[in-house]
């Protein structure tokens, strides 16, 4: 521990000595710093000593020691003064006390009570110093946290109108330079990356890299919302703000080959207004991304599909998925009536037609915000090796997508048939799993289960079970060495000669016609 510093000033130099001899230096960790024969030597070198504690005589000529004390405390007032004096009068101790001296002894002074009161003086040193750096670590960690605490609050006010006068203070507290113009004209810009769903990290490159281009700027602030977005706020209205952005966003797009949305607000009177150019950058950044699917939906059926997902429209979903591959089974046998090798052709249209889904739904992702990860049937596009298959796997994910969607727009029932699907797909391996059973565990009617099903997704109970099982299944023929009749029970259908026909009902093909297939393929 770092010793205190203590200097002793006294006219008569064997009393200096004295008082030296009688201080238990090395107990209370104490370092002689300095001995004087008067207060004005010692006021001299005070700002070079800087002692913690002083013992000084009341009586010295020149300067006394109340009055040393005064003038002092006056430019060090963390000193601790001991104040020695052969004067019992209670005049010299109010003026000692009003001067802020932490005690004065009667001379003789003896050891104990010498030790006693600077055992004091030094706790009382080292709690306020303690004090001190609780504090200056609390402003440290303030420091720190300010802009958190900051974008806390800039959250609050972009979700609701928040008092003028608080917002204004508070604003200012965060750092938060304000223009008192009377019409400043704040403007608002989001920015939402749509690979943020599943890219976390992108956004937060992105953030730096906007934070980066207006770090110049004290007019600009940059910050995300609650939902991962980026905002950016121009709080004057002189600023070339539109035209920043455009350089800002194709220097992005140029970098992380990113999609993002856009929404720019008009401007407002000023800072209390930033509810209302939040929610007018959104509307427009809504407007935008209408727009957007209008024209995409001349681009072709996928593009469609991405709109329909958008709205969870289950049947015009469904519907566009019939066209898809109506489409290419027409294309495919058209090839087929001209060409002697078949086989070769279906297995070449149905490879053609497995990479356009993969590719299609990886931007259909992007567009629809969804991490491919938690879609259960896009990992089964790479096992689908003909066109029933991929039909089977790609009507799958649309029933997802339609579902997650009617949930995300917080449609009646929409929790009721997120579970049901849920644990249809986790007890697959139950052969008794039918309407009844699901509709007993989820408390309601079967009638009334089966037809909120339909409403939701389109489809039929019975043909979405079948669809998780099928996926389980080539999970499992890809993924292990497990026979037949092992993978059967695990999917519910433990009758081997039924789960033979079933297969090649849903996928078009035999089991020993796909394993051939998996075989080929691994080569």
């Amino acid at each position: 521990m770092e010793k205190l510093k203590v200097i002793i000033i006294d006219d008569e130099m064997l009393i200096r000595k004295l008082i030296r001899m009688k201080m238990n230096m090395d107990k209370l960790h104490l370092e002689l710093a300095g001995e004087y024969q008067d207060g004005a030597d010692a006021i001299e070198h005070l700002q070079e000593v800087q002692p913690d504690i002083i013992i000084s005589d009341i009586c010295m000529p020149e300067v006394d020691g109340l009055s040393f004390s005064e003038a002092c405390l006056q430019l060090f007032p963390d000193i601790k003064i001991i104040i020695l004096t052969g004067y019992d009068d209670f005049d010299y101790a109010r003026r000692g006390i009003k001067a802020g001296v932490f005690d004065y002894l009667m001379k003789p002074v003896r050891a104990d009570e010498l030790n006693a009161t600077l055992q004091r003086a030094c706790n009382e040193i080292l709690q306020l110093r303690q004090q001190a750096q609780k504090q200056n670590k609390l402003l440290e960690e303030m420091k720190r946290n300010l802009p958190a605490l900051r974008d806390i609050y800039l959250n609050q006010a972009l979700l609701q109108e928040l008092p003028d006068d608080d917002m204004e203070s508070n604003l200012e507290t965060y750092g938060i330079k304000i223009s008192h113009e009377a019409d400043c004209g704040i403007q608002l810009c989001i920015i939402a990356i749509k690979e943020s769903i599943f890219e976390l990290e992108l956004t937060d490159q992105i953030l730096d890299e906007a934070k980066s281009f207006f770090q110049s700027d004290a007019d600009i602030l940059v910050f995300r919302d609650h939902w991962n977005r980026i905002v950016i706020v121009a709080g004057k209205a002189d600023l070339p703000f539109a035209e920043c952005l455009d350089l800002l966003t194709s220097m992005i797009q140029e970098k992380y080959r990113c999609h993002f949305s856009l929404g720019l607000s008009e401007r407002y009177g000023n800072w209390t207004c930033l509810h209302q150019s939040y929610v007018n950058a959104l509307d427009d950044m809504q407007k935008k991304h209408d727009t957007s699917q209008q024209k995409s939906a001349a681009y072709g059926p996928w593009d469609q599909l991405a709109g329909f997902l958008q709205k969870g429209l289950a049947e015009e979903s469904l519907a566009i998925i019939r066209q898809i591959f109506s489409d290419t089974e027409s294309s495919s046998n058209t090839e087929n009536s001209s060409n002697a090798e078949n086989s070769s052709n279906a297995e070449s249209s149905s490879d053609t037609l497995q990479k356009k889904c993969i590719r299609s739904f990886q931007k259909l992702y992007l567009d629809l915000e969804i991490n491919p990860a938690s879609v259960r049937f896009d990992k089964g596009l790479k096992w689908c090796h003909t066109i029933d298959q991929l039909n089977r796997c790609v009507t799958g994910i649309v029933t997802e997508l339609t579902v997650r969607k009617k949930s995300a727009l917080d449609c009646r029932y929409s929790e009721l048939i997120t579970q049901a699907i849920s644990y249809m797909a986790a007890h697959m391996q139950n052969e008794q799993l039918n309407l009844n059973f699901l509709a007993n565990v989820f408390c309601v009617s079967s009638g009334y289960l089966s037809r909120l099903i339909k409403q939701y997704t389109g489809r039929n109970y019975g043909d979405i079970l079948s669809d998780f099982r099928f996926l389980k299944m080539l999970e499992l023929m890809n993924t292990t060495d497990q026979k037949d009749c092992d993978i059967g029970v695990q999917i519910g259908i433990h009758d081997a000669h039924y789960l033979s026909i079933w297969f090649k009902k849903m996928s078009g093909c035999s089991v020993t016609e796909y394993r051939k297939t998996i075989s080929q393929k691994t080569k």
